[in-house]
């Protein structure tokens, strides 16, 4: 089957999936709210051409979901905690997307209190900002993304400035990537991986690995290259990939593997080089295997449905679309 089609289909039946799970008033998911469930999914209705449905959630956000400062909600566990800001930033990135102002640039103003003013990195946590607060590749890279799309230029540059500090201070890259950094420690480098899931990422790693942090690192330097023409941020983007490419076939395996499908995809288009387009396509066949009949995704090492898995890998594989024909090959 043509990787062009597959891929469309894959992206369709799992948009149908979290549409059949949108209530009346436009709230997601119906009858339960949360912003666990709901954050990625603005983007997801919008790659699939359903902005009725982005629009009816949105509307839902700013009446039920949102507060005067910017903060959205309800929260579970995981929206609550370290990666605050990470989830907020998905919801600031598709309402812009959408043309909701009101909802973007009060979400970003709320994001930008998380910003660290001398590393420029984005805390993760809920509430602590000090110098032993961390700060994780993820939720900066997110952050930067959203003030990329937001039009806050100059936060996004320091965002990419604290990923060119981590990646400067990795003592066995590419063979393994930490990813978490504080002003007290820099670069935390002290933990066992199989215990410590979220500090560091490694290569030849045949278990579960946190691999979508070179994808998400890559990702938004790419569109900060897109955005400023500086070829500086395009080749720190190459070099968090350099992960991807001496990793273990595991790794490329896992659904996890989603934003580096993107990241892969991004390169292509910027660079032309056929190896990203290989990559990216090779990501969204294994992703397209990992879906359910029913058109959904699950989380890692479960069977059962996921709003979450299911909304990101409609967007990824909404990207890796884009390029799987091979006409998209422009260069810097």
């Amino acid at each position: 089957m043509d990787s062009t089609f597959r891929f469309k289909a894959a992206r369709d039946r799992g948009c149908i999936f979290l549409l059949r799970h949108q209530g009346v008033m436009g709230e997601f998911p119906e009858g339960q709210p949360v912003l666990d469930d709901y954050y990625k999914a603005l983007t997801a209705f919008q790659a699939c051409g359903h902005n009725l449905a982005a629009h009816r959630l949105c509307q839902w956000i700013r009446t039920k979901g949102m507060t005067a400062q910017g903060d959205f909600g309800p929260k579970q566990e995981a929206a609550a905690g370290y990666a605050l800001a990470y989830f907020n930033a998905w919801v600031v990135v598709g309402a812009h997307r959408l043309g909701q102002f009101d909802i973007s640039f009060r979400g970003i103003e709320f994001i930008l209190r998380f910003q660290d003013k001398q590393t420029g990195g984005f805390y993760s946590h809920p509430t602590q900002q000090n110098s032993e607060t961390k700060q994780d590749l993820m939720v900066v890279s997110m952050c930067g993304l959203a003030c990329l799309s937001t039009g806050k230029t100059q936060a996004a540059l320091r965002a990419g400035d604290w990923l060119k500090t981590v990646m400067a201070t990795q003592p066995d890259f590419p063979n393994r990537l930490y990813t978490v950094h504080s002003r007290a420690k820099g670069l935390h480098i002290d933990h066992d991986p199989q215990k410590d899931f979220r500090f560091v990422v490694v290569a030849d790693s045949k278990e579960d690995q946190a691999f979508f942090n070179p994808g998400i690192a890559a990702g938004f330097l790419c569109r900060l290259f897109q955005a400023t023409k500086n070829k500086e941020w395009l080749q720190l983007a190459i070099e968090y990939m350099r992960f991807a490419e001496v990793a273990r076939d595991e790794l490329f395996l896992l659904i996890r593997a989603g934003k580096v499908g993107w990241a892969a995809s991004l390169l292509f288009t910027v660079t032309g080089d056929e190896k990203y387009r290989a990559m990216a396509i090779r990501i969204g066949h294994n992703l397209v295997d990992l879906q359910s009949k029913q058109g959904y995704w699950s989380a890692v090492g479960k069977q059962t449905p996921n709003y979450d898995s299911t909304a990101e890998r409609v967007i990824w594989m909404d990207e890796i679309t884009q390029v799987s024909d091979g006409l998209n090959t422009r260069g810097p």
